[in-house]
């Protein structure tokens, strides 16, 4: 069966719901893992609560902003420098917390005049910040104060401060995507719109769903400005407040984690007509497909093309070195929930390797529905993975490597794997050219670590251990150090000597391969082409000239026969219909033979196109994200708009822009239609008919899999 039950989780069978192995030839309206739903009792989760979502996720990222925590000082400690954030203003955001630091007294009398007090304090210490986020946890919102009016009567009172309330306690959902869910719909509803930005360029952007890891924000912030494209909000990377006010004003959203911040460029879309354009900014291929997408949207691909241009020759011949070296290694991804989606086809595309085993944490469905259509055959996919759980995947694939985050990966440590954080990042930007080549290049410190190896080995095994007869002076380290090193050296050596010995075993079967097939084919090829090329040369321009030459007799030929033919018709056709009935009952028959063959031939020309039309659909859900939006009207809408701009393209039609939403449909068309030519060569040797016929076929497909059929319960709810 596809959804798994691993022996760890025997006394709680439905768990089973929750984890799915990929086999071949099914998709996701067959199977679907359970998720956002409750974590069940008895499984040790590692989610985070609704409030850390909001807090640490989104709000807190913010450069300029005093993030106010009402209830206990834990709450605040626990989301506070626990993520690699930086800014450019001294990294204000990490320096500091707030909390209104809630005792037992308060939450027995109330702590509304507590947080008064906080607020005015917190304003009072940073005289230069007037803008604050108040969050409440779980103790205050238990207790039913009302934070609300508190802002209000701080913003009278202080008069040029602006507070932005977030009601999420912990326990207000399953995980912490609530907390995602809660901010941007209410940063949607009380502020965008409250604030007018200072346009600087013709094109402008919102960034949304990118919170600067250990500078993500700088990488993508140093393309735009390259092409000329201001970014008017950071949603919330590097962001400050009052930017974050003005988002209506943008073009375009470019949409990175759409998992924790879709909502708002849902909404931004509906109330504003603002397009969404979803991209991969993390791996090489994909940092190339995102700027020609946003290049093509603003009609700038030339400046596009340059900054990848420039990119690709910095940092192209790098990520070939470590793809050397990590093609072949199995990796799994244990994570929030959009790295699942992000990363899978960028390391198995760009660096070789496998994805074999992958978790989310507070995914939803519809980031399992993105994942498994771009993941292989037999990979393990997990909602809300426990510990025990991990350590049986462990077993079952036996990976080279783990992207998670510390906790989990304190844990897969202890095993002797390598792990590198796919939260925090280690050594980070993970974004665009430079990020994908400073990610392979974590992945490859942590397999190859010699330390790994040492970790997993007991040198004292069969050993007599030095003594350091009480003199202290360390020489039975140095003694055992050597020892050490020159256990390595051992291993190093023996491995590099069955490296080399098998190339020297392969290379010589490799050539002799070559050589036999080389003196078949090349002679086949001289005797053919000498002969196809001077014919086709020499009648080309003898038939292009006589057509010419031709067309115009025949055309006043034509003028001058019509009026004598004319009358001649009427005096005929009373003669000719008898005929017609003598003969139609000697036609009919051959008609009757022929019809056979025909329905075979159009059957045979179906077929033909679904084929082709499941080859583009299989790449689409791999490579494509527009097909996966929040929601079914979503879905349609860029399905059709996409597609029908794709045959557009391909069909040599005019394309007509007179909207940003039909340009958002343009900018995904385009490089999917690239895409296709240089991926399927039978699709340049078709008729446009047929190409059309295709991507009708296409668009069937897609409906069929990702709204009629979905497994996807959120797909119609109207709150996302």
């Amino acid at each position: 069966m596809p959804m798994k039950l691993f022996k760890c989780d025997e006394t709680i069978p439905e768990r089973e719901k929750h984890i799915y192995i990929k086999e071949k030839g099914e998709d996701t309206t067959q199977f679907l893992p359970s998720a956002h739903v409750e974590t069940i009792p008895g499984s040790l989760s590692e989610r985070g609560c609704s409030y850390c979502g909001a807090k640490l996720v989104i709000g807190g990222v913010l450069k300029d902003t005093i993030q106010l925590i009402h209830g206990p000082v834990g709450c605040a400690y626990d989301t506070w420098h626990t993520k690699r954030y930086p800014s450019d203003n001294g990294n204000f955001q990490l320096k500091y917390v707030w909390s209104s630091d809630m005792k037992e007294q308060h939450v027995v009398f109330g702590g509304e005049k507590l947080l008064k007090k906080a607020m005015l304090e917190a304003f009072a210490e940073f005289p230069d910040i007037k803008r604050m986020m108040v969050y409440t946890t779980c103790s205050t919102a238990l207790i039913g104060d009302d934070i609300k009016p508190v802002v209000k009567e701080v913003e009278k009172e202080l008069g040029d401060v602006d507070i932005f309330t977030v009601e999420c306690p912990g326990f207000a959902g399953v995980s912490q995507s609530k907390g995602h869910h809660v901010f941007n719909m209410g940063w949607m509803t009380d502020k965008v719109g409250t604030y007018e930005p200072e346009i600087t360029s013709p094109y402008t952007i919102n960034v949304i769903g990118d919170y600067n890891i250990q500078g993500d924000t700088f990488v993508m912030e140093k393309y735009m400005e390259k092409m000329g494209i201001q970014i008017i909000a950071h949603f919330t990377g590097n962001g400050t407040y009052d930017s974050l006010r003005g988002m209506h004003r943008a073009q375009l959203n470019v949409t990175n984690c759409a998992r924790s911040a879709g909502y708002i460029a849902n909404e931004l879309k509906k109330k504003y007509g603002i397009p969404r354009i979803d991209v991969d900014t993390w791996g090489f291929d994909y940092a190339k497909e995102g700027l020609r997408k946003i290049g093509a949207f603003f009609g700038i691909e030339d400046k596009a093309e340059a900054v990848i241009a420039e990119e690709v020759a910095k940092y192209e011949s790098k990520l070939e070195w470590y793809k050397e070296r990590l093609t072949g290694k199995k990796v799994c991804i244990w994570t929030g929930g959009p790295r699942l989606w992000h990363w899978t086809k960028a390391l198995e595309d760009d660096l070789g390797m496998h994805v074999v085993a992958m978790s989310s944490k507070f995914g939803h469905q519809e980031d399992f529905e993105k994942v498994i259509a771009r993941g292989e055959e037999g990979t393990i996919y997990i909602d809300d993975g426990n510990e025990l759980e991990f350590f049986e995947v462990l077993e079952m694939v036996k990976p080279d490597l783990v992207l998670t985050g510390p906790r989990v990966g304190a844990l897969v440590k202890k095993l002797h794997l390598p792990y590198v954080n796919g939260h925090g990042y280690h050594n980070g930007p993970y974004m665009g050219f430079e990020g994908a080549v400073n990610m392979a290049r974590d992945m490859y410190n942590a397999i190859y670590s010699p330390l790994m190896k040492l970790a997993n080995l007991d040198i004292r095994d069969g050993q007599k251990l030095p003594s350091t007869n009480g003199n202290g002076n360390g020489k039975a380290t140095k003694e055992l150090s050597e020892e050490v090193v020159s256990l390595i050296q051992q291993q190093v050596k023996e491995a590099t000597s069955e490296v080399k010995q098998l190339v020297k075993e392969v290379a010589p079967q490799v050539q002799k391969q070559a050589k036999e097939v080389a003196p078949q084919v090349q002679p086949q090829a001289k005797e053919v082409a000498p002969q196809v090329q001077p014919q086709a040369k020499e009648v080309a321009p003898q038939i292009q000239a006589q057509a010419k030459e031709v067309a115009p007799q025949v055309q006043v030929q034509a003028k001058e026969v019509a009026p004598q033919v004319q009358p001649q018709a009427k005096e005929v056709a009373p003669q000719v219909q008898p005929q017609a009935k003598e003969v139609a009952p000697q036609v009919q028959p051959q008609a009757k033979e022929a019809a056979p063959q025909v329905q075979v031939q159009a059957k045979e020309i179906a077929s033909y196109i679904q084929e082709r039309a499941a080859e583009v659909t299989k790449l689409i859900q791999e490579r494509c994200l527009w097909q996966f939006h929040s929601r079914a009207w979503d879905r349609e809408e860029n399905i059709n708009g996409v597609l029908n701009m794709a045959a557009q393209i391909l069909t040599g039609e005019k394309v007509v822009l007179e909207t940003l939403i039909e340009r958002g449909f343009y900018a995904d068309a385009k490089i999917l239609s690239a895409d296709l030519e240089i991926r399927f060569a039978w699709l340049n040797s078709m008729e446009n008919s047929q190409k059309k016929a295709v991507l009708e076929a296409v668009k069937a497909m897609l409906i069929d899999i990702v709204i009629t059929k979905s497994k996807n319960g959120e797909l119609h709810y109207s709150l996302y």
